[in-house]
């Protein structure tokens, strides 16, 4: 069989299932890992045991600082998330897949693919050259501008984010916070962040249904006093797929992660759902090759563990696009009443968010005046 990406998704599922089966894993640059395209703030959970070697510093809490001034700080005792070097991550999990006995196919990338009853045809590039691979089932791991998603038929994100972020030198910084920034003028759709990452800072954006380009926004954000004694050393840009889709699945074209439109909305991380999504993905289609079970069993398996979290989380950012500035400055303040605050600090979970939304709502009901019909479905 054929996985399709790289990345963290596309190499847990070639890994185990390389243990049963014949897999080969394109990856359409020389080298996996590269470009960086993500923050790497991820939750112990993303993070399987044998890629631990690439957490940078682990935080326990985060600022949100609102467009008109209001800081909400939440912290907890212990440590909510981890920064990884997300290059080295991804090389750890796409060695461990070859390790598995996947064969890498490096350079390659999917510029058509062909499904029939029987087996699916996927035409790869590969320097120039272009070679069709048949597999009995294909997993398409090829992030937001997938080729295996738009071949099986499969819609679109409903939200693009375009994102742009800095690796800065030489600042001062308490290694235990992550910082987020909110407002429309300083990243319309979405929010800025400050992320320690070892001896550095990750200062980024990501920007929705704006003309202007998000290095617009970087360049504007970076030149706050805070940053003026920094020393660039890297810069990278990449794009989000938001809005979870109904099916990954169609004949035997299966999709994860990003192509899957599988990123949290309001995060825009999407490694815990890229590995655990593999991971189901793996087990149904080890399932179907071994004994002929049905593929469509995936979509119930990743709704149940992830996806009413992301359709949950999908109608808290409807919310959230509908917030002018003061009412940010509103919201924040109303979060920061002692009992939400303490629910935010000890429940809160990055990768399930929305999950004690209905609580919090019910401690403080006077959020309800932000969108009444979309906050109800949420109780």
């Amino acid at each position: 069989m054929l996985v399709v990406g790289g990345g963290p998704a596309g190499s847990t599922a070639a890994r185990l299932l390389a243990k049963a089966h014949e897999v080969a894993i394109a990856e359409e640059h020389q080298t996996a890992g590269e470009p960086l395209h993500c923050a790497g703030l991820v939750t112990r959970r993303g993070v399987p045991d044998f890629a631990r070697k690439s957490i940078l510093c682990e935080v326990k809490g985060a600022r949100l600082h609102s467009p008109l001034g209001f800081t909400l700080t939440l912290e907890a005792k212990g440590s909510r998330a981890c920064v990884v070097d997300r290059s080295l991550f991804d090389k750890i999990m796409f060695h461990s897949a070859v390790d598995a006995g996947a064969v890498p196919l490096m350079g390659a990338s999917a510029r058509s693919v062909i499904g029939s009853r029987d087996d699916v045809h996927t035409q790869l590039r590969t320097e120039g050259r272009l070679e069709t691979v048949s597999s009995r089932v294909l997993v398409g791991a090829d992030g937001h501008r997938s080729i295996c998603r738009k071949s099986a038929g499969l819609p679109p994100p409903r939200h693009m984010l375009k994102g742009i972020q800095a690796d800065l030198k030489g600042l001062e910084f308490d290694p235990d916070f992550v910082d987020l920034y909110l407002g429309r003028d300083v990243a319309p759709g979405f929010f800025a962040w400050v992320i320690p990452a070892g001896d550095l800072l990750r200062v980024g954006l990501c920007t929705w249904d704006t003309n202007r380009a998000p290095a617009e926004y970087l360049k504007k954000f970076l030149s706050r006093p805070q940053f003026a004694k920094g020393r660039k050393v890297s810069i990278a840009a990449g794009k989000i797929p938001l809005g979870v889709r109904r099916s990954a699945v169609n004949g035997r074209i299966m999709l994860i992660g990003d192509a899957a439109c599988h990123a949290k909305p309001l995060s825009g991380g999407g490694v815990y759902t890229s590995v655990k999504g593999a991971e189901l993905c793996a087990r149904v289609v080890d399932a179907h090759l071994a004994r002929g079970g049905p593929l469509e069993d995936y979509d119930p398996l990743w709704k149940a563990e992830f996806g009413r979290e992301l359709s949950r989380a999908f109608r808290v950012r409807k919310v959230f696009l509908n917030l002018t500035d003061k009412k940010i400055e509103k919201a924040l303040r109303l979060f920061s009443d002692p009992g939400v605050k303490k629910l935010l600090e000890e429940h809160g979970d990055i990768d399930y968010p929305a999950s004690i939304s209905g609580s919090v709502l019910k401690m403080a009901p006077k959020l309800a005046q932000f969108s009444p019909q979309i906050i109800r479905s949420l109780l």
